[in-house]
């Protein structure tokens, strides 16, 4: 999981590393080299960063360049169907020489690794439509994996001759077809169901119509493929190397920063549509709701576009054109007109200008609600991520969002709110530090541990803004930035936590373009997330690896999945600091409530049931061998349906809680229709929620004790 938190020291974090490569000493560590290639350059000076900066660097050997051959042949090629056994025997020379490549900013093996994966890419595109010729035998007795355990990997066995790669492909694509002529035959089925006088297709026929379909599905691969560019395969490349000091020091190619920086921001400037690459076209897959595209309503989901043009400027024929290019030649500043000809459905070629404006992400916006139960008025606020504009700081962030919807629900009078950061993946520091504060008030929210072991308090000046009782809900997903506040609450006594154990990421990152450190100037080259502290609790505990333990746990689905920060190999170890002062508020008759809560979700039935499907879903992943047999393939998947239907009562779970919006926010968007519709869906899927339920329940006994 790539999460971002960011640690601004108070200052613009695109001058930090700056000064720091700049300081008069710097040089003198190392010769510099300025290497006169880019890729190269881009190599020297993540190296040169982490080697210097790293809050644990690691150290450059065989060990390393070990990892970092097998983890790079793993991400070119997961599932082995590319590379032959010869092609890792000539790279094996490079296996313990990569150490001394990165030192010396040299490129050799990647270099050597990218020539042969293109060229075996090249050929298995150039027998799949032989091999999608002649009808598949599915009476024949065979399985395919997929996927495959370091244990395999690290033996590095791939075909070992064309024969066994072409056989190994012959399987892939008899697997791709097995399944959606298993679709097509419970089509044909229910058709007869529903009318007993329809003439099913024979099987010969189905599965020829199913290969035809992966026929087609192929050839959007080779598209893909031929789309792809050596930068791609060096980006790939350079997060193997730093993802080997640890999980969330990233390389970010050009394109990837400014996807990084929109989904941090939360809003972009364009015209408000999601495409994917169709052929050598483009198409597109949805019309985000209130964006320009939206509020003109002329362009639509399934268009080609084929061309494009700036203003009254000739346009520009996109064929064959990266999705990444045809992206930015569409995207641009709020005001200016991009004229997009496209191809409708219906085959007609139309011009279709469209004013470029402001798309805000809505759904990664903190937004609340009320929730009626009993005697009580609830207030309910979710926020999806921590949000910020690193440009802009002045523009909407999640805590001055925050900081609204509490004043919102202090107008409302509710007596105790639920903080839902359940699959909140983190975000910017500054704004957890502020947001804990207007529920704390003054006083320390994390601790952080430099390379140096130099530790620094982080305190908020906030004033407390919402006093009433709080109940916060968490899950495995609910990571750093999520973590900090969850257990800020905890060690103040100033919330009841309740959910599953956190993720556990306690480090923190800074970002720097890398065109900033001192080389060569090649341009934008993209930049670097770098690890350069650690979180600590106010309690001294750390966040890294054990997450947030809730006062209340119940169990979840996802509980015995390897998707939690201590499951990554490179992960930093757990330690702990001296606590930090601070005060305890106390939540009255806290332990009864835990306790009396504890015992009675243990025993439900629902969440036994849950648990019991964590544990086979666990189990169930380690299949990972897939019938090629017809008939052993319907087995196998309705063993896997039937088991599945036991689990029936979790998804048909429904609370009685009466969920409104708040008057504010109905008054404010009496006629956007849009937000009417949204809104009714959330409460809906809400209403579902059983995890929202207890979060109720926690909470009514907080009141009734306060």
């Amino acid at each position: 999981m790539m999460t971002k938190i960011l640690y601004f020291m108070k200052r613009n974090y695109k001058y930090i590393l700056v000064v720091l490569v700049l300081a008069a000493g710097f040089f003198g560590f190392k010769k510099f080299q300025q290497a006169d290639d880019k890729d190269a350059s881009i190599l020297e000076r993540t190296e040169l960063i982490l080697n210097y900066y790293h809050y644990q660097p690691r150290k450059l050997d065989n060990t390393f360049s070990k990892a970092v051959f097998y983890n790079f042949i793993k991400d070119l090629d997961p599932s082995k169907r590319y590379f032959l056994q010869s092609d890792i025997d000539t790279l094996k020379k490079y296996k313990t020489q990569i150490d001394e490549e990165i030192i010396a900013s040299k490129l050799n093996f990647f270099n050597k690794a990218y020539q042969i994966i293109r060229k075996r890419q090249e050929e298995a595109m150039g027998f799949t439509d032989e091999l999608l010729q002649k009808p598949f035998d599915f009476d024949k007795d065979e399985t395919i994996k997929t996927q495959f355990d370091d244990e395999t990997y690290d033996a590095m066995t791939f075909s070992k001759d064309e024969a066994e790669r072409k056989d190994l492909w012959r399987k892939y694509l008899k697997f791709s077809t097995l399944s959606r002529l298993y679709e097509k035959l419970n089509d044909e089925k229910k058709k007869k169901e529903k009318d007993a006088n329809y003439k099913m297709k024979p099987l010969q026929e189905l599965e020829k119509e199913a290969r035809e379909a992966t026929k087609k599905s192929m050839k959007t691969t080779k598209s893909l493929f031929k789309d792809m560019e050596q930068a791609d395969y060096f980006s790939i490349y350079m997060n193997t190397i730093t993802n080997q000091y640890d999980p969330h020091t990233n390389y970010f190619s050009p394109q990837v920063k400014e996807s990084f920086d929109t989904s941090m921001a939360g809003s972009f400037e364009g015209i408000g549509a999601r495409l994917q690459k169709e052929g050598d076209y483009v198409k597109i897959m949805e019309i985000i709701a209130g964006g320009p595209a939206w509020k003109q309503n002329k362009l639509k989901v399934g268009d080609i576009i084929q061309k494009v043009a700036q203003g009254k400027n000739e346009p520009v024929d996109i064929m064959g054109m990266r999705l990444s290019k045809v992206v930015k030649l569409i995207k641009g500043k709020k005001g200016t007109v991009v004229n997009l000809i496209v191809k409708r459905v219906d085959g007609s070629i139309q011009t279709i200008p469209i004013t470029r404006g402001k798309v805000e992400l809505e759904e990664t916006f903190a937004k609340s609600l009320i929730i009626k139960d009993g005697n009580h008025k609830l207030g309910y606020t979710y926020l999806p991520k921590f949000y910020i504009n690193f440009n802009k700081r002045n523009q909407r962030s999640a805590a001055t969002d925050i900081k609204k919807e509490l004043k919102k629900l202090n107008k409302e009078n509710v007596q105790g709110l639920i903080l839902d950061l359940r699959n909140n993946g983190g975000g910017s520091l500054a704004t957890v530090i502020d947001i804990a504060g207007y529920f704390v008030g003054e006083g320390t929210v994390v601790q952080v541990k430099d390379r140096k072991g130099e530790i620094e308090a982080l305190n908020n000046d906030k004033t407390n803004i919402f006093k009433k009782p709080v109940v916060v809900l968490v899950n495995e997903l609910s990571a750093s930035a999520s973590e900090i506040l969850a257990a800020a609450l905890q060690d103040y006594d100033r919330a009841i936590i309740i959910g599953s154990q956190t993720y556990g990421k306690g480090t923190v990152q800074n970002i720097v373009e890398l065109s900033r450190v001192p080389g060569k100037d090649f341009g934008d080259i993209g930049a670097l997330k770098w690890t350069t502290k650690k979180f600590f609790r106010i309690n001294g505990g750390s966040t890294q690896r054990k997450g947030v333990m809730p006062d209340i746990i119940i169990p979840d689905q996802y509980d015995f999945l390897k998707i939690r920060e201590k499951d990554e190999k490179t992960a930093l170890p757990w330690d702990q600091i001296k606590p930090a002062q601070y005060k305890n508020w106390g939540i009255r008759n806290k332990k009864q409530i835990v306790i009396d809560e504890q015992q009675r979700i243990d025993t439900m039935r629902l969440f036994k049931n849950i648990e019991r499907k964590a544990k086979w879903l666990a189990q169930n992943k380690k299949d990972i061998n897939i019938y090629l047999n017809l008939d052993k393939y319907k087995q196998d998947l309705e063993r896997i349906k039937k088991t599945g239907k036991m689990f029936d009562s979790i998804t048909k779970f429904s609370s009685n809680l009466d969920i409104q919006n708040l008057e504010v926010d109905v008054m404010k968007k009496k006629n956007d229709t849009v937000f009417a519709s949204k809104r009714k869906r959330w409460i809906k899927n809400l209403k579902k929620d059983p995890y929202l339920d207890e979060a109720v329940k926690v909470l009514d006994k907080m009141i009734k004790y306060n």
